[in-house]
Formats: structure tokens, C-alpha cells, sequence
């Protein structure tokens, strides 16, 4: 009989996945983004078919809210260019296993009228450069709280969208518990 002995992989967001906000230039009153919950997200592979298949609607989500006097853009990217592991820092996993889709809450929609949502129906992969996720539409996407909300939702794995076309399991990553840091900018619309 053969054992198979499962690896906790664990990504750890803020602080891990630490994920941060900023508007550019901060502070601007006229601009803000709170992150109102989900600054910490972790992912735990404790099942064979997470390594296989990627975690999905795991309640891995982060719920945020813009306000702004002027159209606005958000965009999202990793601070390091590779996932580092916290036992032995050689080990790397990249960054493109992670995406993200967002849900809209607010009254501005996202349908192109007021809000282009680029991570609508399919996850955006997380990389070191920045990628616009939130955008002005044919309208204006100002105001405030209610009008800009919108939940966040992470998955691992899954090889959606332009996620890595590969499983965990085939990409062969050592175990360790991996960290990242992911930054929110929001900038005023050019």
C-alpha cells in the first residue's frame, strides 16, 4: 500500500500576500481606496486535488471601496518579481499561479457604462508590473463608498484566464510556505 504524504503549501497574503493600498500622489483627499476587509489571504493545500486543480471560491476575497472627486483607474501588482519560500528563501514559486476577479457591489456599474472591469469573468494574472483591473467607462466612474465597491476574490492554481497553464503538482514547487506582497494603486484616470 502506498502512502501519499500531503504538503501544506501555504500562501500567505498581507503580511504574506500582504496586500497594501495607495493612490497616487498620496495623500490625495480627492482620491481614496479603503480595503475594508481581506488584507490577509491564505491559501492551505491540504487536499491532493488542490495541487491539481488550484483553489477557487474559497472565501479568499478582500471587499474595498473607492471614492473619488475625478474619474479613476485600479490596478494591482506583486512587489517582488517570484513568490519567495519563508523556510528556505531559495525556494521560488512564480507569481502567475495566483489571479484575481472582481465582483462589482456599487451602484457604478461595470457593464463599460461607468466601470470597465477587466477581471469580470476571468481571473487576471498577478505579476511585478502593473495591471489596470478597474477602469473609467463610456461614463464617469466617480463617487463614493456606495457607488465603488467591489470584492476582490483570489484564487491559486486554477490555471484560468492567463494564470500558469500548469498545475502546482506539475510545476514541481518544493514545500514551503510561499509570500508575496500585492499593491492596489489608484490613480486618477489620464
Amino acid at each position: 500500500m502506498k502512502m501519499f504524504k500531503i504538503v501544506v503549501l501555504s500562501l500567505l497574503v498581507t503580511s504574506f500576500l500582504l496586500l497594501r493600498a495607495q493612490d497616487v500622489p498620496p495623500p490625495n483627499p480627492s482620491l481614496n481606496i479603503n480595503i475594508v476587509s481581506g488584507q490577509g489571504i491564505v491559501f492551505h493545500f491540504n487536499e491532493i486535488s488542490h495541487y491539481t486543480d488550484g483553489i477557487m471560491d474559497a472565501g479568499q476575497s478582500t471587499f474595498i471601496r473607492v471614492g473619488s472627486v475625478s474619474d479613476w483607474k485600479l490596478q494591482f501588482h506583486a512587489e517582488d518579481n517570484t513568490f519567495y519560500g519563508e523556510i528556505n528563501p531559495m525556494n521560488q514559486m512564480e507569481l502567475n499561479n495566483v489571479g484575481l476577479t472582481v465582483i462589482s457591489t456599487g451602484t457604478n456599474l461595470d457593464d463599460g457604462s461607468n466601470i470597465l472591469n477587466y477581471a469580470k469573468l476571468v481571473p487576471l494574472a498577478l505579476q511585478q508590473e502593473e495591471i489596470t483591473v478597474l477602469n473609467k467607462g463610456t461614463g464617469s466612474n466617480r463617487g463614493w463608498g456606495i457607488e465603488n465597491s467591489f470584492i476582490l476574490n483570489w484564487e491559486m492554481g486554477t490555471k484560468r484566464g492567463n494564470m500558469n497553464n500548469q498545475s502546482l503538482l506539475e510545476q514541481m514547487i518544493p514545500p514551503d510556505s510561499y509570500t508575496v506582497s500585492i499593491i492596489l494603486t489608484l490613480s486618477i484616470y489620464p
